[in-house]
């Protein structure tokens, strides 16, 4: 039995909380047929196996598309910054590296999307809801 790491134990946390969001085709409901989603390359070659098979599977589900890239984790994040201070952005991008998202948001820089949190929060633990929230120094606030 291979050894479960720190590491491998949040990856794999994430990919479950990312698989339930992407399983919802309710959640696509603005209009677009299509969203655009950059991925990180996994570990092991199984977890892009994974990831392509959830869209598969929710473009299937739900009639949309998903436009996706995974990438290697250092091009991954310097296109990120890229394409932020461009303001060229993805639909959706995971919180890779931690510390990203919580720049972002203190810069008013993301869209608050606690709308289509709220229709499957009880899909996510409280920590992972908790985790998930910056403060957005713009606004004085952090998302309801």
């Amino acid at each position: 039995m291979a050894a479960l790491s720190r590491r491998s134990l949040l990856r794999g946390s994430f990919t479950l909380a990312t698989a339930g969001a992407l399983m919802k085709p309710y959640i696509v409901n603005g209009g677009a047929t299509t969203a655009t989603v950059w991925w990180s390359q996994g570990f092991a070659q199984e977890e892009d196996i994974s990831f392509k098979k959830i869209v598969a599977d929710y473009e299937k589900a739900s009639g949309n598309t998903i436009d996706y890239s995974i990438m290697p984790y250092g091009p991954f994040r310097q296109k990120i910054v890229s394409a932020i201070t461009s303001g060229s952005v993805p639909d959706v991008f995971p919180n890779n590296p931690a510390e990203i998202i919580a720049i972002y948001a203190w810069d008013d820089k993301l869209v608050d999307v606690s709308d289509v949190v709220d229709t499957q929060r009880q899909e996510y633990t409280e920590t992972a809801l908790l985790s998930a929230n910056c403060y957005n120094n713009a606004q004085k606030k952090l998302p309801s």
